[in-house]
């Protein structure tokens, strides 16, 4: 494997609510996200729950079906919206 191909099992480490994981890339999706951070969403409305992300100076959010690329100490907040 030269410098340049990309590992598809390459692992990660990254926080989910400040606690740390070690993923597998490349990618994490909303749904994973919340599984890893051990939140329940079991007969609810997926769309009731917000996931941020930090990785660096990028920020953005993710919805459901949706997923982001992996870097070593991305951040990313989880859990129960505030919306009603």
């Amino acid at each position: 494997m030269t410098q340049q191909e990309h590992n598809p099992h390459e692992e990660f480490q990254i926080f989910i609510n400040t606690h740390p994981y070690k993923v597998v890339g490349p990618s994490i999706s909303f749904e994973q996200v919340l599984a890893l951070g051990n939140i329940p969403t079991a007969g609810i409305d997926l769309g009731l729950f917000d996931v941020s992300w930090k990785r660096g100076n990028n920020v953005g959010t993710l919805t459901p079906g949706q997923s982001v690329d992996l870097q070593n100490g991305m951040k990313f907040d989880a859990g129960k919206s505030n919306r009603s």
